[in-house]
């Protein structure tokens, strides 16, 4: 059924992430309400649960998708290799990432959604910013893709460029580069030493039970946060 759907759909946003954890409900909480506002539908390589090759449903959704959504978060192996292929058919794709350091050096020349899970309401925040990055890429695709996949005479539905063009989304993009690396310069040298965590960690499910409890006995919401908090999940995802 998912891939009836999917064949149907006229405008689809593929979002390529790791699966599991709290990393699921920022997908339920964060992209999907975002990919929605911008009128598009959003997938993600797990819709399909069916026996297959997971690159065949991946290589279907990647040349399927519109734009696509990467969190590049944590440098997930499966995330680049997905990234690649969307770039490699000229696909607009849209970077996500919680450090500047999660990204490669190659693909800091395109425009990178930064995000802070320690800031307050990071989630709306970053739901704002991917539905403003969507509009902004399907008015412009080329702002999100590599000049070296850029191809004006293979005759596919890919964006194309005359060679002026080529040249000025390259400046442009080699200065966003080093705006790149100024500001991860800049707010390296203001980084404050980092807290300590401690090495236990729990699973969400336990965190959940642990939530449950607190909640049950009626302890207070920043209390709640200040327990759970060091034992690995997000502040965001627990409040």
């Amino acid at each position: 059924m998912t891939v009836v759907r999917l064949r149907q759909a006229r405008n689809v946003c593929f979002v390529i992430m790791p699966f599991g954890g709290w990393l699921d409900d920022y997908y339920e909480l964060i992209h999907k309400p975002a990919i929605q506002n911008a009128t598009l539908e959003p997938h993600r390589a797990d819709d399909l649960y069916r026996p297959s090759t997971i690159a065949n449903d991946i290589w279907a959704y990647t040349k399927r998708a519109k734009p696509l959504l990467a969190d590049l978060t944590g440098r997930n192996p499966n995330v680049f290799y997905e990234s690649g292929l969307a770039h490699a058919l000229g696909k607009p794709v849209i970077l996500i990432a919680e450090s500047l350091d999660d990204v490669p050096f190659d693909l800091r020349a395109l425009r990178v959604i930064l995000y802070d899970k320690n800031a307050p309401d990071w989630g709306n925040a970053l739901k704002e910013k991917i539905a403003a990055s969507i509009r902004e890429v399907m008015a412009s695709p080329v702002s999100a893709v590599l000049p070296a996949f850029l191809d004006a005479k293979d005759g596919q539905s890919r964006p194309t460029l005359t060679d002026r063009e080529r040249e000025l989304l390259e400046m442009r993009q080699e200065i966003e580069l080093l705006r790149h690396e100024l500001r991860s310069r800049t707010e390296l040298m203001d980084q404050p030493e980092p807290r300590r965590r401690p090495s236990e960690r729990i699973a969400p499910e336990e965190a959940r039970a642990l939530i449950e409890e607190f909640v049950r006995i009626g302890m207070p919401e920043p209390l709640i946060v200040d327990r759970i908090e060091p034992l690995g999940p997000p502040r965001h995802w627990i409040r």
